[in-house]
């Protein structure tokens, strides 16, 4: 297999295995926040109004982690860099699109250093658009039935919106 075929084999199963953490990452936090404010939510929504979008960000950022060290692994598990550390550094790099992957791969894998910085993107725009339709649902002071969390759960009584 040349190597171009072979990096967008990896490229290609890696991107597929993170939209696949992604789901499952976002599908356990949308229950576990519907989970809270039905039986955990404090008599003070002001307090779940931190806690909920922390909770939120911070499992967030555990999604993003374990989809950046995928990458890594497969780059220090190829041998492509000398250290995990090295490999995380560059997957984040990639990841975040800071840009240094394809200064540091070797020549024959920038081309998943590249792809990965696509993947990044568009797992962040979607994370970003989770996390803003949670807590606007959440905001939300009116109620609507079959979904996963209560409309405005964790909105502040009497306080007109807009």
């Amino acid at each position: 297999m040349d190597s171009l075929a072979r990096e967008l084999a990896l490229s290609t199963v890696l991107v597929a295995a993170t939209v696949v953490i992604h789901l499952i990452g976002l599908d356990i936090l949308l229950r576990l926040t519907g989970l809270h404010v039905r039986r955990f939510k404090s008599q003070w929504a002001d307090v779940d109004r931190l806690i909920v979008p922390l909770g939120i960000v911070i499992g967030l950022f555990v999604v993003h982690g374990v989809e950046i060290w995928l990458y890594a692994g497969a780059f220090w598990m190829l041998g492509l860099l000398p250290t995990a550390e090295a490999a995380l550094y560059v997957s984040t790099s990639a990841y975040s699109t800071l840009g240094e992957s394809g200064q540091v791969l070797p020549e024959g894998w920038r081309i998943v250093g590249a792809l990965e910085a696509v993947n990044g993107m568009l797992l962040i725009g979607w994370s970003t658009a989770f996390l803003f339709y949670v807590l606007n649902r959440l905001l939300e002071p009116t109620e609507e039935a079959d979904h996963p969390l209560p409309r405005g759960a964790i909105a502040r009584k009497g306080r007109p919106r807009g």
